[in-house]
């Protein structure tokens, strides 16, 4: 865990980069978080848009780490000594869902904010990824390949009771986000046709749409608060930037412009659905940045 000083050092040279990768873009873009070389990666508002959980190369392993939302205190909340990712909290910011591989292979944990309360929920062989709770806290979705083909969706109790594959597909399917209103479940495929789109399926599995249906590489899907539209990244215009739509796939709205090497993706939305937090990448540097959500027309 950084010192007082060290961290006092690194919010002053944060505070001196410039903005990169940014041109006329539709919101105000202001980065949190950019440090040369690092890569700081699935940022995640907490339920109450007072911090960002987010995971860190910077030591050499993956760290989950969590700052207030302009950058400040920011602090480690994991050793070091397995690479711990793909963070996600629980509805009441009381539990914090990720992967690690600190038991031989990529599992999904959860655990309180300062490490107690520990538990693995997959124990699989397989690989397991992507958890997300959802809405109400009952469940955790996530990805894994324990039935031998390729990365489905599941979803398990926080007590790691009632694990079950909520559909079977042919297709990758990864990133599943449950609505607020708990019906559907917007996620990530990577297709047979051999690129990635945005689904939107059922919860209990009957009916599934594809709602991007193009050959540009679409993907990171997640709900708006209200569950009026779908925050996700695309390379329809060229580096992936940050998009939205209705939930239907219409009304698709441009919300920046990164420009190229810069690319932008893994959104998430502040639950007063204002501001979206999202990574721009170039290179070997991940940042973390926010950009304002713009209104939904009426």
């Amino acid at each position: 865990m950084p010192n007082r000083r060290a961290a006092l050092v690194l919010a002053a040279a944060l505070a001196t980069i410039p903005l990169h990768g940014v041109s006329g873009e539709p919101g105000k873009v202001t980065q949190i978080l950019r440090v040369e070389g690092v890569k700081n990666a699935y940022p995640r508002w907490s339920k109450d848009g007072s911090r960002i959980l987010y995971e860190s190369n910077r030591t050499g392993k993956w760290r989950l780490h969590v700052m207030d939302a302009d950058g400040s205190h920011d602090r480690a909340l994991t050793p070091g000594t397995a690479d711990d990712q793909l963070p996600d909290w629980s509805p009441d910011n009381s539990w914090i869902a990720f992967t690690s591989n600190r038991d031989g292979n990529d599992e999904i944990y959860v655990m309180r904010e300062d490490g107690t309360g520990l538990r693995n929920l997959s124990n699989s062989p397989a690989r397991d990824i992507h958890p997300y709770w959802s809405p109400d806290g009952a469940w955790i979705l996530f990805n894994s390949a324990r039935d031998g083909g390729p990365l489905q969706v599941y979803e398990v109790h926080p007590d790691g009771t009632g694990l079950h594959r909520l559909a079977v597909s042919e297709d990758e399917e990864t990133c599943a986000r449950v609505s607020p209103q708990g019906d559907r479940i917007v996620l990530l495929a990577n297709l047979k046709e051999g690129h990635d789109d945005v689904l939107l399926r059922w919860r209990d599995g009957s009916h599934v749409v594809n709602l991007t249906r193009d050959a540009a590489a679409d993907g990171w899907p997640t709900w708006t608060p209200d569950g009026r539209r779908i925050v996700f990244a695309s390379q329809r215009s060229g580096p992936f930037a940050i998009y939205s739509m209705r939930p239907d796939g219409s009304n698709v709205r441009r919300i920046t412009s990164p420009v190229a090497p810069f690319s932008d993706a893994r959104p998430s939305v502040s639950p007063d659905g204002r501001r979206i937090v999202f990574n721009r990448q170039d290179g070997e540097t991940i940042g973390i940045y926010v950009v304002d959500l713009p209104a939904e027309p009426r």
